[in-house]
């Protein structure tokens, strides 16, 4: 499993100039079953997205075609996790 924190790069206006672009490419990733969950940061500096069925060569390649880091407004670091236990409907985390 992978967190992808993003942060963002610009003031929060030319990040949100992205925004309807980068939660399309979230929507792709999360109908493909890659993502399994998105969010923003509060305060709003960033986001998270947990991605789990893919190797972190794969991980990259999704990141290099988010609007966000085309456009160079935020940047992600990017964190695997092994994880060894997750509650029962959680089991997505394990892959």
């Amino acid at each position: 499993m992978f967190l992808l924190l993003g942060r963002y790069l610009k003031p929060i206006d030319e990040v949100e100039a992205h925004l309807d672009a980068h939660r399309d490419w979230v929507r792709e990733h999360a109908q493909a079953g890659v993502f399994i969950a998105a969010g923003r940061e509060v305060p709003l500096q960033g986001g998270l997205i947990v991605a789990t069925g893919v190797t972190r060569d794969e991980v990259d390649a999704i990141i290099a075609k988010d609007p966000y880091f085309i456009e160079k407004v935020a940047e992600y670091d990017v964190r695997e996790y092994d994880v060894v236990m997750a509650v029962p409907g959680a089991a997505a985390l394990q892959s």
